[in-house]
């Protein structure tokens, strides 16, 4: 059972400001919005899992900090391959539990969307991705963590109905009145 310590409760804290900038986040149309708020938000969450012990997870969603500054001027692949092997790395010399290898599966599904130019295909991957880590964070028992993941999920199909679904409804309602 977890206790309520005050990193504990301090990390739910972070959560729920972190919460707001995934949200807004997808809200966005042009990537380099959505990657300065991500920045922000991995920043934060990256605390969220330090102060939780969770030492894995803390560092690669750092190393997301740097991804998202990197992605926001790029998307060479040459930097995604730099970001799977960093992970990686962290995932072999600082490995400590069957879980980690959970948060380590979204976060890769996660960097190969953050690097693809389509940012359709982008926003389906980071779902993929978003989901899993959704589902590091009720294992460990990080109640926040498993509603910014939610949220997050949330805002990025809402964001992606916003900006193709709708968009693609309107333009067949248009073509089909001619």
């Amino acid at each position: 059972m977890m206790q309520l310590t005050i990193p504990f409760i301090i990390s739910q804290i972070i959560m729920i400001i972190a919460m707001g900038f995934d949200f807004l986040s997808l809200q966005f149309k042009k990537r380099e919005y959505t990657f300065l708020c991500l920045i922000v938000s991995a920043s934060l969450i990256s605390a969220h899992y330090f102060l939780l012990n969770k030492i894995v997870a803390g560092v690669i969603v750092f190393f997301s900090v740097l991804r998202f500054i990197t992605c926001y001027f790029t998307t060479n692949k040459k930097y995604l391959y730099i970001f799977l092997i960093l992970n990686t790395l962290v995932l072999i010399f600082r490995y400590a539990e069957i879980y980690d290898l959970i948060v380590y599966a979204g976060l890769f599904v996660f960097i190969i969307g953050n690097f693809q130019k389509d940012n359709k295909l982008m926003r389906k991957l980071m779902m993929v991705g978003t989901f899993t880590i959704m589902i590091y964070n009720l294992i460990i028992f990080s109640p926040m963590g498993v509603v910014v993941e939610g949220s997050f999920l949330i805002s990025n199909f809402i964001g992606y109905y916003r900006h193709y679904i709708r968009k693609s409804k309107k333009k067949d309602i248009s073509i089909s009145e001619l």
